[in-house]
């Protein structure tokens, strides 16, 4: 057990140090949660060390140093600090090595430091890569209950512009022979760009998309089965209805037919008291009779 000047009861609350160095691990773009978080304190119980369990931020340094405000009056906080790096039997090249677990529920402030020397907040699009030079701003704070006060991680600044790790290229490597990545590179899987490279290939050169690979031509359209129409029922037209053939009257039933329509026309003329409007066809029509003077003789 290392046997330390300032023990946690001795820090006082709100009271900040700063800690430099060079990335070797972090989780800081979200909480170590879930799965994760089982399977971190399964390592640190394999590890003889004590669960974190609780969600979590964690960042690992390498040539760790402390920045005291006054090098010559370090405070006792600097110095607590101080007394906890640790020489990595593992990568002893790593020097002083300093490790924060925090257990804040919020996500520490991540800033990048501009050529004017003024730090620009940014939101991490994934965990930081390896060999970043950044500095740590570690807050003292006294939890209720508790007798000892615990440091919490309020900001990490980075020193240089942020590159990101990934598990099959080495960025920092790369960055280090002038290459550095935009965005993070991603893996992508042998199925998956064998299914994106013909319609890639033939968007290039202004190919339709559905374009056959084994012949080059467009592919024929899926088959619509054809629907054939059923004919409607075509309904008999109506048949009018033959005109009755009406018998032939002779000449005298026409005449006495005639006569016994005008006699009727003439009785109800009688029965209204005026003169029919028709005269019998039979009859020769009355001249009107001569004006004037009628000789004799």
């Amino acid at each position: 057990m290392p046997n330390y000047q300032v023990n946690a009861t001795q820090l006082t609350p709100n009271t900040t140090v700063h800690i430099k160095g060079k990335l070797t691990y972090s989780r800081l773009a979200k909480l170590v949660e879930g799965t994760d978080l089982a399977r971190v304190d399964q390592q640190r119980i394999q590890n003889g060390m004590q669960p974190i369990g609780r969600p979590h931020t964690s960042v690992n340094l390498a040539e760790a140093e402390v920045q005291f405000l006054d090098p010559a009056n370090p405070t006792k906080e600097e110095i607590f600090v101080q007394e906890r790096r640790f020489a990595s039997a593992k990568h002893p090249e790593h020097g002083q090595s300093y490790s924060m677990d925090n257990k804040s529920t919020n996500l520490p402030i991540v800033a990048v430091q501009n050529a004017a020397g003024e730090a620009e907040q940014i939101v991490l699009e994934g965990d930081l890569a390896a060999g970043l030079e950044v500095t740590l701003v570690l807050r003292v704070y006294k939890p209720k209950g508790f007798p000892n006060c615990g440091l919490s991680l309020d900001l990490v600044l980075l020193h240089e512009q942020p590159r990101y790790y990934n598990a099959g290229v080495n960025t920092g490597e790369l960055a280090a022979r002038g290459i550095i990545f935009a965005t993070p590179p991603v893996k992508v899987s042998g199925a998956d760009a064998a299914a994106a490279a013909p319609a890639a290939a033939y968007a290039a050169a202004g190919l339709p998309a559905n374009t056959d690979a084994a012949t080059g031509l467009p592919a024929p359209a899926p088959a619509v089965a054809a629907v054939v129409a059923t004919p409607p029922v075509m309904q008999p037209a109506p048949v009018a209805a033959a005109p009755v053939a009406q018998p032939q009257e002779t000449l005298e039933q026409e005449v006495a037919r005639l006569r016994a329509e005008s006699a009727a026309r003439n009785a109800a003329s009688a029965a209204s008291g005026g003169e029919s409007a028709f005269g019998s066809p039979w009859e020769a029509p009355k001249e009107p009779a001569a004006q004037g003077i009628a000789y004799s003789g």
